[in-house]
């Protein structure tokens, strides 16, 4: 009779565990790299949505040559004001992904924004206008 050869091909346990500690350390080292990413894309989210409002306010003001009565700028007299979203003036309101801002207004220079990040990263803060 034919001795049967054993197949012994394929991977041993220890050598899986290896490799799977090894995997876990990788995702441990990848997740707080991946979460400051993912805030600073949000930010810039947020920069870039302001940026475009700061423009649209700036060119109405430009246009007008007066303050749009539409645009809230009475954040330090109104509890209610509204820190998280702005209203564009076609009406489409955009929340801020994470941040506040408010705006303020100056018959001499027209509008101004400032931005502060909800973690209070400095770097994240903006100011546009004067």
């Amino acid at each position: 009779m034919r001795k049967m050869k054993k197949n012994r091909n394929g991977f041993t346990l220890a050598e899986l565990l290896i490799v799977v500690a090894i995997i876990a350390v990788l995702v441990a080292i990848a997740i707080p790299i991946f979460t400051a990413q993912l805030h600073k894309t949000r930010v810039a989210t947020d920069w870039a949505n302001l940026r475009a409002y700061y423009a649209e306010l700036q060119v109405d003001y430009m246009t007008t040559e007066k303050q749009n009565p539409s645009v809230p700028v009475d954040w330090h007299s109104n509890p209610a004001y509204d820190w998280t979203s702005i209203t564009l003036l076609t009406g489409e309101k955009i929340s801020m992904e994470t941040g506040k801002c408010a705006v303020s207004f100056n018959k001499d220079s027209g509008y101004s924004i400032s931005y502060v990040c909800d973690k209070g990263h400095t770097e994240c803060n903006l100011k546009l206008g004067k």
